[in-house]
């Protein structure tokens, strides 16, 4: 699978994908390598997704692999919602 379909997968909840490459979705969670990068939450009024800001111009930047993930997410989720949470634990739009 290609990112990008992967990303589709997590995006219309069509179950997991293989783990054992670099982008992934598992328990319906998306993940870059090892690491959480968005989930569906249900919270405090909110209903979307949230993305985790492990990308460049984030706080919570881990590779550029990883920040490569996280700017894929967020071009696909343009018209979801959604929120980005940074690793200081606020969530913006």
């Amino acid at each position: 699978m290609t990112n990008e379909q992967i990303i589709q997968s997590f995006t219309c909840k069509q179950g997991d994908t293989n783990g054992r490459k670099p982008l992934s979705v598992i328990n319906g969670k998306l993940y870059s390598y090892n690491l959480l990068i968005a989930e569906y939450v249900v919270e405090e009024g909110f209903q979307g997704i949230l993305i985790h800001d492990h990308w460049s111009k984030g706080l919570g930047f881990r590779s550029s692999t990883t920040s490569q993930h996280v700017g894929l997410i967020l071009r696909a989720t343009k018209y979801f919602p959604r929120k980005v949470k940074s690793e200081e634990g606020g969530m913006f739009n």
